[in-house]
């Protein structure tokens, strides 16, 4: 049991540099004609979207038009608590 704990804790780790990295490309992709740059933020805005559009429902209503997406920080902090359930 303690082997998949650890096996999911770092499957977590991983997601939420997937999720920093899908952030700092969002900024980047909008100055870069880099097609590469274009092909890994698609790539990670599809493993993360999911996860962060239930988010954006609930947290743009409160946000208004601020322009700052909240959404990751708060999914990032909801897999740390997840991460720090499976290992205490």
């Amino acid at each position: 049991m303690d082997a998949i704990a650890y096996f999911l804790s770092r499957l977590i780790e991983i997601y939420v540099f997937i999720v920093i990295a899908n952030v700092f490309l969002s900024w980047i992709v909008l100055a870069s004609r880099n097609l590469t740059i274009h092909k890994i933020y698609t790539l990670t805005s599809q493993l993360v979207d999911p996860l962060l559009q239930p988010i954006r429902n609930i947290i743009r209503p409160i946000t208004g038009n601020l322009g700052i997406d909240f959404s990751p920080m708060v999914l990032i902090f909801l897999l740390i608590i997840l991460e720090n359930l499976l290992i205490p």
